[in-house]
């Protein structure tokens, strides 16, 4: 190779790589700060930014816009992301943007823009500033005057939704190329607090789009807008505007756009518009003008449009004198106008459009259109007109558009139309004719007919036959009973017919054969029986609607073979037939069967290329498998409201839909589904990961699972739930024999591989096997079955007449989880019954015969969970008895006759936690509460009934456990209220003379404790009745204020001024009281202190504990070290009364300590009045027998 070539091959090779340099850095990323983001405008390939900051910073930190590269960027939008955050704008933000031609600040909370913010951009032709300032957060945005002087070239300023109140006079000035300008919904109450009301020789204004729509003007003063000399279009809709001067657009001499719509003007001056001679369309609509002044249009030479409509309008006056013949288009609906005189028009004669629907209009004389030759449309719908004359729309030889809907007409003449021949359109719907009127039959370019909803009964040669461009005719909500053959046979062009809402019942075989290019066809809602021939020469039907009739059968051969959408709701249909095996052919992809008797639906019933199909509100008990199968456009399809008993996946199977389109949607709610085994698929289908790519586009997206419910379990125990909810061992089938697959000996008897369901029982499985559950619940059983399956999991027997349960019943079946044994007239359970079944979970013994636990009936059974043995005849538990229940969470004992417990054991159950012992006679005696105390102090939160417990003193008195008064039962000297409740057993006949040797000194002890500890319930009887006391107490001090002060809580003041107070205050004895809310300060610094003088100052102290108390009152903390402190050292002197239930384990700790030593009462309790007055001191009127003691409470 020659050197030559080698420096050419080098060249070359220099010159791409200095190519590659100067494209590499034409399209090297642009660099932006962070939170904001860029893109190339295509036209330009200038730069576009977006900025999101949490608002606009200033101060010390202020937010930096120094780090945009000012190259290429020419727009920049800010976004704030905090809307209640204030912001504040900095001066020379900007500056450096010197290129910028385009700046938007968007909900960013600005009070005020500096005079300085947008130095440096002298390019900016676009400034957009939207605060979103709230009015109710009282936020206005102000303006310096000069805060807009560097924009220079500035062309569209967009300043709305800032709550603006005033502008400053000079803020525009200098601005000769500002063309639009935006004030929309601020809070401008005057146009002078914009500065546009003075003109200034200096400022030069050329803005021409002015827009201060939803703001608060209310009156528009003389020279309103005088400086804005070279304005075309003002908007002011949408404020409150009551008055406008006849000056107010002075100077406006370009104007071609206003609109004053959507205001509160009730009247405009005649000379309103004498300088404002270019408007040409005008907009006043929705105000409330009544009247308009003669002449106000009188310079309006070149207005096309003026819109008067949603006014009170009474008159046409103003109209008939010196209208302007420019007027093209005029609407006046929704006034309150009542008849129109031939002159009412005579101006407007250029008039287009006319628009006098929703007024009052009863009269219209003859000729009054005549003038408007080149009317084309005239609206005189929903007005009070009852006939049309054959004069009254001379002249109207332009006209395409006729309106006449809801009106009275009953007659129209028979030449009302005859030079009106080019109308195209003609609405007569809603009125009171009865036959087609016979003028029309002069419309021969008519296209459009509507005579719905009037009484026509026959149209049997009407006189719309040969309109040779009719295409649509409305014959809807009449009185037609019948059509024939000679109902439509001259008007072959129609291709939109409506029938429906009428009564037809009877319609001829070859009626729409003349007809035969319809394309919609609307025949529902009358009361037709059968449809066989009636559309077979439609061809080029795409819709037809028949629903809402009494058809009893359908076929696809009854249906043109190209129609498309099809209706056939509410009716009495029992099969969508295919007799011929058409339906491959039927080309219909809507397809609406909803509201009939459809019982069964298979491949057939559904055409192949169907998209939507309603088949709800049916009574479908069956889809045949793969029915939707092959339809590949099927997209939605809802079958709620049925009998479905349940769904297959080879029910809604469909054929592999592509990954570039959806799946379909299926709607399966409100029908009985059973949820067996087979149902479980719709759950799992859910969860997308448990199916293949290729099987999950099988499958339809089921729109509506969360509603769709079922019934699961069996039996009595069956429920209702939604399908989501239930657990996969939830969704169960029935079985009679099962051979496990990998079973060799099923046609041998014993096979323990062989599944069988026993005799009289009812089986069920999961999809897996895993769940296996024999029901022989209320089966006449006398014994366990002996055939029960070796891999039941659950057994319920329950119901039935079983003596004793033995551990033969389930040797080998220790799969068993749950055993429901209830109601079974169990007397006898063997020792180890239940010892080989080690999964045991759930045991229900409750409502049998069981008297005696000996102590081995539950051994082994460690993963025992819940075990229920309410209402049996318990007398007697073992202590081992649950010792090995180590699982046990649920324990009932309750409404049996167990008189002591081992409570002890129980203590060892960890995880217990409901445990229900009442409704049983416990005994009163201390080897039974003490223990109990101990367990209910550390666990009391297990026993879930311990407000229903009680124990039996004497056989004869049943006391509540949780309300006696004792602490220790072994200490005499504290007189405990157990103690006297010592059950006495009888004794036996033998070993008499050993047993009289130690009765003797028992009977001795039990006299000297019952002297001493029934002193308080003798007392409390005597005391009742004779007003006397039994034992003498220390003397309490007679120097004291008060007999009692009751602490209680505001919410409890009713109660205790009616009920207590007024018993103790005015009944006898009269007790002296002092009421916290009554009588001491409510609040303040003295609160405290007065609680404790209060309590020094009484003999008792009574504490009414209520919730309201515990929290509200007892929250307060000078509350409560005010009680904490003046009762520390007198507990005897404290009564606690509770109102309502409480737990007693969450009550407070000092509260708990009085119960220990003082007396406390429950409200209702029996016997409570004696009981607190036995417990208070001596009335002082009363010389005292003997003083008071308090009792002690159980340390619940």
């Amino acid at each position: 190779m020659s050197s030559t070539s080698v420096r050419s091959i080098r060249l070359a090779m220099l010159y791409c790589q200095f190519w590659a340099i100067i494209v590499a850095s034409a399209n090297t990323a642009y660099i932006s700060p962070e939170d904001c983001s860029w893109k190339v405008m295509p036209e330009t390939k200038d730069i576009s930014m977006t900025c999101n900051v949490c608002t606009l910073q200033g101060g010390s930190n202020p937010t930096n816009f120094s780090l945009i590269m000012p190259r290429l960027m020419v727009k920049l939008t800010v976004k704030c992301d905090d809307d209640l955050l204030k912001g504040e704008m900095v001066n020379s933000s900007f500056k450096h943007l010197r290129h910028l031609q385009v700046l938007n600040i968007e909900r960013c909370k600005l009070e005020s823009l500096p005079s300085e913010a947008f130095v440096g951009l002298s390019n900016l032709k676009n400034l957009t500033i939207k605060t979103f300032n709230s009015p109710a957060d009282n936020w206005s945005l102000r303006l310096s005057p000069a805060s807009l002087k560097p924009l220079e070239k500035i062309e569209c300023i967009d300043l709305s939704e800032n709550s603006i109140e005033e502008l400053p006079e000079e803020l525009l000035c200098g601005m000769d190329q500002l063309r639009f300008l935006n004030l929309t919904r601020n809070r401008f109450i005057s146009v002078a607090s914009t500065g546009f009301s003075h003109s200034k020789g200096q400022c030069s204004l050329g803005v021409e789009v002015l827009d201060m729509t939803h703001n608060n003007l209310r009156i528009l003063s003389e020279h309103s807008f005088v400086a804005l000399t070279n304005l075309r279009e003002l908007y002011l809709s949408y404020n409150q505007i009551i008055r406008v001067e006849f000056s107010a657009f002075f100077g406006l001499v370009y104007i071609k756009y206003l609109d004053l719509a959507h205001n509160q003007l009730v009247a405009l001056p005649s000379s309103l518009f004498q300088s404002t001679p270019r408007i040409s369309k005008l907009y006043l609509r929705n105000n409330s003008l009544s009247a308009l002044p003669p002449g106000l249009l009188a310079r309006l030479r070149e207005i096309t449009v003026l819109d008067l409509a949603h006014n009170q309008l009474s008159s046409l006056e103003w109209l008939e004198s010196e209208a302007p013949s420019s007027l093209t288009h005029l609407d006046l609906n929704y006034n309150r106008l009542t008849r129109i005189h031939s002159n009412a028009f005579r101006s407007v004669i250029n008039i287009q459009t006319l628009l006098l629907q929703n007024n009052l209009i009863d009269f219209i004389e003859d000729s009054t259109f005549s003038k408007l030759e080149n009317l084309h449309a005239l609206m005189l719908g929903f007005n009070r007109l009852k006939t049309v004359s054959a004069d009254l729309f001379m002249g109207l030889t332009a006209i395409a558009v006729l309106h006449l809907e809801n009106n009275r007409l009953k007659e129209i003449d028979d030449y009302a139309f005859k030079n009106n021949s080019i109308i195209q359109e003609l609405n007569l719907s809603g009125n009171n004719l009865e036959e087609v009127p016979r003028a029309v039959s002069s419309l021969k370019r008519l296209h459009s007919l509507d005579l719905s909803e009037n009484e026509i009964v026959d149209v049997t040669d009407a006189p719309y036959q040969g309109l040779g461009h009719l295409h649509a005719l409305n014959l809807m909500a009449n009185r037609i009973r019948s059509i024939n053959r000679r109902s439509f046979y001259n008007i072959a062009t129609v291709r939109n017919l409506n029938l429906a809402r009428n009564r037809i019942r009877n319609i001829e075989q070859d009626t729409f054969n003349a007809i035969s290019g319809l394309h919609f066809l609307r025949l529902d809602s009358n009361e037709i029986e059968d449809t066989n021939g009636l559309f077979n020469s439609l061809h080029d039907m795409i819709m037809l609607n028949i629903s809402a009739n009494r058809l009893r059968w359908f076929d696809y051969a009854l249906i043109p073979t190209g129609l498309q959408w099809l209706d056939i709701h509410d009716n009495q249909i029992e099969a969508l037939g295919n007799y011929f095996e058409l339906v491959q052919n039927v080309k219909l992809r809507t397809l609406d069967a909803s509201s009939n008797r459809l019982t069964d639906i298979d491949t057939s019933s559904i055409p192949n290329d169907i998209e939507v199909l309603f088949l709800n509100n049916n009574s479908i008990t069956r889809i045949q498998s793969f029915a939707f199968l092959g339809k590949h456009n099927l997209t939605r399809v809802d079958l709620t409201n049925n009998l479905l008993p349940g769904v297959e996946m080879a029910m809604l199977q469909v054929s592999e839909v592509p990954t570039h389109r959806p799946l379909p949607e299926f709607a399966i709610s409100n029908n009985p589904y059973l949820c067996d085994c087979h149902m479980d698929w719709i759950q799992k289908l859910q969860v997308p990961s448990r199916f293949s790519a290729k099987e999950i586009r099988q499958f339809p997206r089921i729109i509506d699972i969360e509603n769709v419910k079922c019934k699961a379990g069996f039996g009595k125990s069956a429920y209702v739930q939604p399908l989501v909810s239930l657990k996969p061992s939830e969704f169960l089938c029935t079985y009679k024999r099962r051979c496990v697959p990998s079973c060799h000996c099923c046609e041998f008897e014993s096979c323990a591989c062989e599944i069988i369901c026993p005799q009289n029982c009812t089986c069920y499985h999961d999809l897996s096997w895993t769940t296996n559950i024999v029901d022989c619940g209320s089966g006449k059983h006398s014994a366990v079955p002996k055939q029960l399956p070796f891999a039941a999991t659950e057994l319920h027997f329950d119901g039935n007449s079983i003596d004793t349960l033995t551990p033969l019943a389930f040797i080998h079946r220790d799969n068993i989880q749950v055993i429901l044994a209830n109601q079974s007239n169990i007397v006898v359970i063997e020792p180890r019954t239940f010892a080989s079944l080690h999964k045991l979970r759930v045991l229900h013994l409750e409502d049998n015969q069981i008297a005696a636990l000996r102590g081995q009936e539950f051994t082994n059974l460690s993963n025992l969970r819940e075990l229920y043995l309410s209402n049996n005849q318990l007398k007697y538990v073992n202590n081992v008895t649950f010792a090995q229940l180590r699982s046990l969470e649920i324990l009932h004992l309750d409404r049996n006759y167990l008189v002591m417990l081992p409570i002890w054991s129980l203590r060892r159950t960890e995880h217990l936690i409901d445990l229900r012992l009442a409704l049983n006679p416990w005994t009163c005696s201390c080897d039974f509460t003490n223990p109990l105390a101990i367990y209910i102090r550390e666990r009391g939160d297990t026993v879930s009934d311990i407000a229903d417990m009680s124990c039996v003193y004497n056989e004869t008195i049943a006391l509540r456990l949780w309300e006696l008064n004792v602490t220790d039962c072994h200490s005499l000297s504290k007189a405990t209220s157990l103690a006297r409740q010592v059950r006495f057993l009888p004794f036996g006949d033998s070993l008499l003379s050993t047993y009289i040797l130690i009765i003797v000194p028992l009977l001795l002890a039990a006299v000297l404790v019952t002297v001493l500890t029934c002193r308080n319930q003798s007392g409390v009887g005597l005391r009742s009745r004779c007003g006397i006391r039994m034992f003498c107490h220390p003397s309490i001090e007679e120097e004291k204020l008060f007999d009692v002060f009751v602490s209680y809580s505001k919410s409890d003041e009713d109660f205790v001024a009616e009920k207590l107070a007024s018993r103790l205050e005015l009944g006898k004895p009269i007790y002296r009281l002092c009421l916290h809310h009554r009588d001491l300060p409510m609040t303040g610094q003295y609160l405290s202190e007065a609680i404790r003088e209060a309590v020094e100052s009484s003999r008792k102290t009574i504490i009414v504990i209520s919730e309201s108390f515990l929290k509200n009152d007892w929250c307060g903390y000078e509350f409560k070290l005010a009680h904490c402190d003046a009762l520390h050292n007198n507990p005897q002197k404290i009564i606690i009364i509770f109102v309502g239930r409480m737990c007693h384990s969450e009550l407070d700790f000092n509260i708990r300590t009085w119960i220990k030593h003082s007396t406390f009462l429950q409200w209702g309790e029996k016997d409570f009045w004696n009981k607190l007055r036995y417990a208070l001191p001596k009335a002082r009127e009363r010389n005292p027998l003997c003083p008071d003691i308090a009792s002690v409470g159980m340390p619940i």
